[in-house]
């Protein structure tokens, strides 16, 4: 059946080739580019800059489809970027690709989608949306190298059926030959950053520049308590990190505790970087919570092999992990995304 759809257009290979290939298929599309950043952030080279917007403006037009450009500023700023900056200064490592998805592809485009009178929304991400035993639910992408169902675990249960992914059985090499042969001129775009809007690659230097962070001198401290370094803020390091400590000599140590009430940062030998359990809050749920406790695998951080683990109900709508095989670097303020096997049936954030 022909559907009228709002494709998310950054300007990107990707979502290039997603308007292209549902406008092959006779659908009635519409791209829409949200417009993330003030003009003085221009130098990003990402999607919701300035240069990204001319992009998606250039493939709307390869590809002959209507094209819009929705203002998302003061929301993306909220939402994602002042929630990256209050993660790292509380100690956790926040996952903002997830957030984007949460407040804005998922939620404010969806909700443009359906005013334009679409049937659908439909994204360049690399997952598969279908139906299986009478329920839709959300799967890996056949791409394991591309794979971002990790990053979509906060769909609403009840969008599923309204949300596509036409890349999802698709690999990345396949995605760029399509480009090629659409004429589209995206087709040999690089690959987006990280982080779109840390545009220098070090945290350090976008806390310091764009949210006025200052140094806050401190002490690397081991499992004791005994300083063996120093450091310019806690929120320099990441937990399960080895290298830029400034640590010198002896064992290898790693980054197994930050701690923001004393500014220190702790460091440990291999085994005490490796969790066994650890607590998930704000879990969003694709699939009927199963009753009592239950078995899963659980993913840690994008490109982390799932663990197999058993998931057990806390209080305050949490959950407890209790991990087969201790992890490294379990990280608060990263995404635990739960499998059955392709299947994601959910996740929330890792708790400190």
């Amino acid at each position: 059946m022909k559907k009228k759809v709002v494709v998310a257009m950054s300007g990107g290979v990707d979502s290039s080739v997603t308007a292209a290939l549902l406008k092959a298929e006779g659908h009635e599309v519409i791209g829409v580019t949200l417009r993330l950043f003030a003009e003085r952030r221009d130098a990003v080279k990402c999607c919701g800059g300035a240069d990204s917007a001319a992009k998606a403006r250039a493939s709307a037009q390869a590809v002959g489809i209507r094209h819009y450009f929705k203002s998302a500023q003061g929301l993306f700023s909220r939402t994602v970027i002042d929630d990256f900056v209050r993660g790292y200064l509380a100690g956790s490592t926040p996952n903002p690709c997830v957030e984007c998805n949460r407040h804005l592809k998922f939620s404010y485009l969806f909700d443009i989608a359906r005013s334009l009178g679409a049937d659908a929304l439909a994204t360049g991400h690399y997952a598969v949306i279908k139906k299986a035993a009478g329920n839709w639910g959300l799967y890996r992408g056949a791409d394991p190298l591309k794979d971002q169902s990790y990053f979509l675990y906060c769909l609403r249960r009840e969008q599923l059926e309204q949300v596509l992914f036409p890349l999802g059985n698709m690999t990345k090499k396949e995605v760029r030959k399509a480009a090629a042969d659409f004429g589209l001129p995206s087709a040999s775009e690089p690959e987006s950053n990280d982080i779109c809007f840390v545009t220098e690659g070090n945290y350090d230097q976008y806390l310091r520049k764009y949210a006025g962070v200052k140094p806050r001198p401190g002490y690397i401290v081991d499992l004791a308590g005994r300083r063996i370094g120093k450091h310019n803020g806690f929120f320099n390091f990441t937990p399960g990190q080895r290298r830029g400590t400034g640590v010198q000599g002896g064992a290898r140590l790693y980054v197994t505790e930050l701690r923001p009430r004393t500014n220190e940062v702790v460091m440990g030998p291999l085994a005490a970087a490796r969790s066994d359990s650890f607590w998930v809050r704000d879990l969003n749920w694709l699939e009927p919570r199963a009753e009592g406790d239950f078995r899963s695998a659980v993913q840690i951080r994008y490109h982390h092999k799932p663990a197999a683990c058993l998931v057990t109900a806390g209080p305050g709508g949490r959950v407890r992990v209790k991990l087969d095989e201790p992890q490294f670097a379990v990280a608060p303020g990263q995404s635990a995304v739960f499998y059955a096997g392709s299947r994601v049936l959910g996740g929330g954030i890792i708790e400190r």
